[in-house]
């Protein structure tokens, strides 16, 4: 029950035992009623202080969880949901995303190793506040490249849609950060700062995967695998973003496409149709065809 309504029940509890202990005295007969007041007091604090400081504690817990990998704002709507993710691990239907870092490792031989650092955080700083932007979660960083996933741990039905919308910022940071390159860097010779993004949507094993020493709140399975292989594709390509046609059918048709091919895929028997990205139509939700290969 509800505070006010335990309240209530307690209180319609000692109102009837008053009456009873009442209609007993008149029959000379005497019902004490303090231990059972002063019981149902007890408890009702007891009760509800403990669901206080253990909902207090839950929601301390899952703000500590996911405050590494989303946004305040999508932390505070998981809280104010009544349905917390299931950290044992769910499948759902989400749009993964990759992003990396073009010619990284010519870049690193070229700087020392704190400068590489320093590049790295200046550069995830604005590829991060992107995705998060759009309600996306940080899964993790490999190296040069980020994880990224959307759909979880708050559902939106246009996940893919606001993975493109990501992608596209993510690609636009890039070409600012060429501007900080050639400024922190200069006269060092260094490549075009330029990065490769992957999206495929569909079904993904999500929960708290590890060991007991550490756990961490990832998605797993062909999914993240596809999109992980998408994102490499982008240089045989020669484009930025590429997409599967999966995410373009459940982005809304707003993706305003380039190449597409059909490639294979390493682990998957059937081929995946592939289409670069452009841009977004601003304004519009067309329904067209898909154009087929």
């Amino acid at each position: 029950l509800t505070p006010w309504r335990g309240l209530l029940a307690i209180g319609l509890v000692s109102a009837m035992a008053a009456v009873f202990s009442y209609l007993m005295f008149n029959r000379y007969y005497l019902v004490p009623l303090a231990q059972l007041q002063i019981g149902l007091a007890v408890s009702y604090v007891g009760v509800y202080g403990f669901r206080l400081t253990s909902e207090e504690r839950e929601r301390a817990r899952i703000a500590g969880i996911f405050g590494r990998y989303v946004s305040s704002e999508v932390v505070a709507m998981l809280l104010k949901s009544r349905k917390l993710p299931n950290l044992g691990g769910e499948s759902l239907p989400v749009s993964i995303l990759f992003s990396d870092i073009r010619n990284f490792t010519t870049i690193s031989e070229k700087l020392s190793a704190q400068e590489v650092v320093e590049m790295l955080n200046a550069y995830f700083e604005r590829a991060c506040a992107a995705v998060l932007a759009e309600g996306g979660s940080i899964d993790k960083f490999i190296g040069d490249a980020i994880m990224a996933h959307f759909g979880s741990p708050v559902h939106y039905p246009d996940h893919a849609l606001r993975a493109v919308r990501a992608a596209l910022e993510i690609q636009r940071e890039a070409e600012d950060f060429q501007g900080w390159m050639l400024k922190r860097f200069a006269g060092r010779n260094l490549p075009d700062f330029q990065v490769g993004v992957g999206i495929h949507t569909g079904e993904a094993v999500i929960g708290n995967i590890g060991s007991s020493q550490r756990l961490d709140y990832t998605a797993i399975g062909d999914t993240v695998n596809t999109a992980s292989r998408l994102e490499g594709v982008t240089k045989s390509m020669g484009c930025g973003i590429v997409i599967s046609k999966q995410t373009l059918c459940a982005a809304g048709y707003q993706t305003i496409t380039g190449k597409h091919e059909a490639i294979q895929v390493k682990g998957r028997e059937q081929s995946v149709e592939v289409f670069e990205v452009i841009g977004l139509k601003e304004g519009e939700n067309n329904h067209g065809d898909i154009p087929s290969i």
